[in-house]
């Protein structure tokens, strides 16, 4: 087996069959539907019909079967309302009991020629199994299901009137609603509901997925979601009235960037990290980072600190040295004596991970001014060594071979913004194309920015990792994966699905809430045991 993967992003080549899912904003989507019916040929209709159809068939899957259910589809004047009658006429045909609304009729000629098949299908239905808009104002009948298809991605204002009214006894209702494509009165691109927004048990999206399933507050509002691709060809996400398409991790795509070890490999081939961190007081921090870098697979780790706390390290790590660096009268570091001790441990090191810990002091940031113009090798820039990287970013414009993970208030001192957007997905891309790094904005989601095109939501991680300490993991994560010759792109993302999936299995067996960094370090293991079986 290789030693290390190509040095290319897992995102290169071709993220689809990497095993990435494609993320595509409203706009995004309404162009890939263009392009699929004027170049590609296949008609509105039969999308629309390609679209309810699967959604019919997913939910009986997760329902049971729909013989003898009660059913209620809520139906818009557009093309989420077609969507609907496509499944109102699935299910009858399934022996559902399908009662339709709609609140307004159809506008577009493929709804109201779906509408009139359903029309079609009344007139010859025998069983009474089939009722047509019973009553329009009426509110959430009594059903197994509900299904909201009142309004489809493109919808930009409040929900008003009757239908905002529906909405609201519709999420009061102790009965299932599964929402076609997104959840009405939810942002596709923010996740954020405009007034008010159903709450689905289930939403059965179209094509891809959407930023506001994953943003702001849209989990809350979408449950379980299920895409049902309607014949839109792939080669379509490349076209640039598209972009930006961005890109969801999964356990597939992830499993297949992790680097193997060369059964010939020794310490050093398997990647050395170098850790400089920690100040009085903050010992722990670069702890963490550098157990983590080990777990990853680092082949060896050394970790540089104050020479004050140098002490606690050495007594603390048994598998990693603690390098003392010279320190002024006020605690800071000494930055050409520091510089002089850990030459020779750079000329020896993959990468670098700084910051965990290292404080503010003025002494040492004017330390990691130098580090930062003198090093070459690959670099995690974390915490503490965040707002001294930006503004050093300012006056060096070139591309850096740096990973930077701020969570939002180190970002906001990066950025000199009190205030940031709902669009976290912008903000991850436009800064790592403003810094020509790799940018980690760790939250929830994370959300890895690559270039002004292009990012990676985290699909892995939970509340568990909102404790001290995980960003220090995360780096250390970062660093090991730099090591072992991983690219920027391939460890920042793999590092932060592996670090998320490692919470995850903690939460399967324990309360999130319980969970410490050093429960996380312990768990590495484990979580790429089972990312690593997916290609066994």
């Amino acid at each position: 087996m290789k030693s290390q993967p190509d040095n290319k992003s897992v995102l290169d080549a071709d993220p689809l069959r990497a095993g990435f899912l494609p993320l595509v904003r409203a706009e995004g989507q309404k162009v890939l539907d263009n392009l699929t019916i004027e170049e590609f040929g296949i008609p509105p209709f039969t999308l629309m019909e390609n679209a309810g159809r699967g959604a019919g068939l997913i939910i009986e899957h997760r329902y049971g079967p729909m013989r003898g259910r009660k059913v209620v589809v809520y139906c818009g004047s557009g093309n989420n309302g077609g969507d609907g009658y496509v499944v109102a006429r699935i299910l009858y045909n399934r022996g559902a009991h399908v009662s339709v609304i709609s609140l307004k009729p159809p506008t577009s000629p493929e709804a109201i020629n779906h509408l009139l098949l359903l029309q079609k299908l009344q007139s010859s239905d025998q069983s009474g199994r089939l009722q047509l808009n019973p009553d329009a104002h009426d509110g959430p009948r009594s059903a197994d299901l509900y299904i909201d298809a009142l309004f489809g991605i493109g919808i930009n204002r409040p929900l008003r009137g009757a239908a905002a009214e529906l909405v609201e006894r519709l999420n009061a209702a102790d009965t299932p609603v599964i929402a076609l494509d997104i959840p009405s009165g939810l942002d596709a691109d923010l996740g954020l509901p405009h007034g008010t927004a159903v709450r689905a048990d289930l939403t059965v999206t179209f094509n891809s997925h959407k930023p506001g399933f994953f943003l702001g507050k849209g989990p809350a509002f979408t449950g379980h979601v299920s895409v049902v691709h309607i014949g839109i060809p792939p080669s379509f996400l490349a076209h640039d009235a598209v972009l930006p398409v961005d890109w969801i991790s999964t356990d597939e795509a992830i499993s297949s960037a992790i680097p193997r070890r060369d059964p010939q490999a020794h310490k050093y081939s398997a990647g050395m990290v170098l850790v400089i961190g920690g100040s009085p007081g903050l010992s722990g921090a670069p702890i963490l980072s550098a157990r983590a870098a080990a777990r990853v697979g680092a082949g060896y780790v050394a970790c540089a600190v104050p020479q004050s706390i140098q002490p606690i390290l050495a007594g603390a790590m048994t598998e990693i040295p603690a390098i003392g660096l010279s320190e002024c009268s006020d605690g800071g570091i000494k930055t050409e004596a520091a510089m002089l001790t850990l030459r020779p441990w750079l000329a020896k090191a993959n990468a670098l991970v700084i910051g965990p810990g290292l404080g503010r002091n003025p002494n040492t940031q004017q330390f990691v001014h130098a580090l930062l113009q003198e090093c070459s090798i690959p670099i995690v820039v974390d915490a503490d060594a965040l707002s001294t990287a930006a503004e050093f970013l300012k006056t060096h414009g070139e591309p850096r071979n740096w990973i930077l993970t701020p969570h939002t208030g180190e970002f906001k001192r990066m950025t000199k913004n009190k205030e940031l957007s709902h669009d976290r997905l912008h903000l991850a891309r436009e800064w790592a194309s403003n810094w020509n790094c790799t940018l980690i904005l760790k939250g929830f989601p994370s959300i890895i920015g690559l270039t002004r095109e292009r990012a990676v939501v985290c699909s892995s991680g939970n509340p568990a990792l909102a404790t001290a300490g995980t960003g220090d993991v995360l780096s250390g994560l970062c660093g090991g994966l730099l090591a072992q010759g991983c690219n920027l792109s391939t460890a920042a993302v793999c590092a932060t699905h592996i670090g998320g999936k490692t919470a995850d299995q903690y939460a399967e067996k324990n309360h999130p809430g319980t969970m410490i960094a050093g429960d996380m370090i312990d768990g590495i293991s484990n979580t790429l045991n089972s990312l690593l079986r997916e290609t066994i």
